[in-house]
């Protein structure tokens, strides 16, 4: 087993002191900028093997995840999971058609009728997994679990919010706040428009 937030730290994926903004446009100054994990090869399989550690329990056959960070997430969860069950485990992704998650390129085929766990880098609001999931159930596949890296929001993000067995490998709670009510921006602190989406939310203001 493996210190998630340690192993996050070690490969400067924890950024703090700053003024980020999220997906859903929350702001906040504390960031996991997890595409700096995914270089490290030994360290992202470290993360996923701890996530089919959590799967065990359960039957599946398939491994999804949301573009684009779930993808790599999915592939070294499936693998992990094939070793450890001695048998195939696919792994699928779903990607943004039309301004939702779909499982596209005949993914949707692969996981119809079949069990499949939910992988996600990290969760604020919790959207983007459950668009996730909502996916795989709308393609006829049954979802028995799902699973974050880190969950930046766990009284709020929980099994019941989506609706199936739910985990996070670690907790890091973020304060959250709305633009409105920002006291980054009241203090005048310039929004990161390199990482997060901070550019998106400037350009929505002009």
């Amino acid at each position: 087993m493996i210190d998630i937030l340690a192993t996050l730290k070690q490969v400067k994926a924890v950024m703090t002191d700053d003024h980020f903004v999220g997906t859903k446009g929350p702001h906040f100054s504390t960031y996991i900028n997890k595409d700096a994990l995914y270089p490290h090869i030994a360290e992202t399989s470290a993360v996923c093997e701890q996530f089919a550690e959590g799967f065990l329990s359960y039957k599946l056959d398939v491994v999804a995840g949301p573009a684009l960070g779930g993808i790599i997430l999915s592939q070294w969860t499936a693998y992990h999971l094939g070793l450890k069950l001695k048998k195939p485990i696919l792994s699928v992704y779903a990607e943004k058609k039309d301004n939702e998650l779909k499982l596209t390129r005949g993914y949707d085929q692969l996981v119809k009728g079949k069990n499949v766990v939910v992988v996600e880098d990290l969760t604020t609001t919790g959207g983007s997994l459950k668009q996730a999931i909502e996916a795989v159930q709308k393609a006829g596949g049954n979802v028995v679990a799902a699973a974050v890296m880190v969950n930046k929001n766990p009284a709020e993000v929980t099994s019941e919010y989506f609706g199936v067995p739910f985990f996070a490998l670690a907790d890091m709670p973020v304060e959250l706040y709305s633009a409105e009510d920002c006291p980054l921006c009241k203090s005048g602190v310039p929004i990161n428009i390199t990482i997060g989406h901070g550019k998106k939310f400037l350009e929505s203001k002009q």
